[in-house]
């Protein structure tokens, strides 16, 4: 398959606000069939980008393609084609939400399929009856995930779609995403966890300050997550107790308090603080950047 006809195509794409930098030279390309995570902190640029792959925001500077169509002068003809998920989801308050999914169907060049939307209503425990505005944030989304995937279309847009939901509602996402992917449509999604990218996505894209640092597939950053855990035991443990431990890459002992730093399994680890009379362990969680810059700092020096 030729570049121009993949389902996206961005090629050195920026934005910027007078000299404020929105993002800057983002270049992306997914094949039919991805799911592609794109992962940031808040305020990294995701947004951004999706707002301009969708041509709400127009770029200063690249190209963006979706199935060889121009973002910009092909703009009405692609929102037709694209399931999209805002991430600042603006509904019709005063709407029912099967008034809402009616009207958004009949705007819809497709015919969609009434079945597909009562089988996710059902998935996701949807109240279509009551008032948008009456909803809560979790129920909102849950509509709008629905008006996005209703049409079944062949790549979609969504920012940060598990946002206000709940960990089953979440994992029913996820089983939705992977079922879209088996029938061959493609998703590009945005978060800001690593672990729901991980549990879906084939490749990983992490923006930063507005830039693209990286681009890899998910199988090579599992298991690059490091541990950081805080143990309190019972009694003070010897240093010697953790020296040769595989997966500790750094730690420190002081009184009965222990700080570690485990990269990949934490299996070896665990079975020598069975040894030992725990207290308590803490995980704290490792920042998006540290496991990115880790990798790409491991990998230039194995070139």
């Amino acid at each position: 398959m030729q570049s121009n006809t993949r389902p996206l195509n961005v090629l050195n794409v920026s934005k910027f606000y007078g000299s404020s930098k929105g993002i800057a030279n983002i270049s992306l390309e997914l094949s039919s069939g991805e799911i592609f995570g794109f992962l940031g902190p808040n305020g990294a640029g995701k947004t951004t980008t999706i707002r301009t792959i969708m041509n709400f925001i127009k770029p200063t500077s690249g190209s963006i393609k979706i199935f060889g169509l121009d973002s910009v002068s092909d703009s009405d003809q692609i929102k037709q084609m694209v399931g999209y998920l805002s991430g600042e989801l603006a509904l019709y308050d005063d709407m029912t939400g099967r008034q809402l999914l009616e009207y958004l169907g009949a705007l819809n060049a497709d015919t969609v399929d009434q079945e597909y939307v009562n089988y996710m209503k059902e998935m996701f425990d949807a109240n279509l009856d009551k008032k948008l505005r009456e909803l809560s944030k979790g129920n909102r989304q849950k509509i709008g995930i629905i008006q996005a995937f209703m049409h079944k279309p062949k790549l979609l847009i969504l920012d940060e779609p598990t946002s206000g939901l709940d960990p089953l509602m979440q994992e029913k996402f996820f089983e939705l995403l992977i079922s879209v992917k088996k029938q061959g449509s493609t998703v590009f999604f945005s978060s800001h966890n690593i672990a729901e990218v991980q549990r879906v996505s084939d490749r990983v894209g992490f923006i930063k300050d507005g830039e693209l640092i990286g681009i890899e597939e998910v199988s090579k950053l599992r298991g690059l997550d490091v541990h950081q855990l805080k143990v309190r035991f019972g009694e003070k443990v010897s240093k010697k107790s953790f020296e040769n431990i595989e997966g500790i890459e750094q730690f420190n002992l002081s009184g009965i308090e222990g700080w570690f730093e485990v990269r990949g399994s934490v299996d070896p680890f665990i079975k020598e603080l069975a040894r030992h009379n725990v207290v308590s362990i803490e995980r704290q969680e490792t920042a998006l950047e540290d496991i990115f810059m880790k990798y790409y700092q491991s990998t230039k020096g194995e070139s």
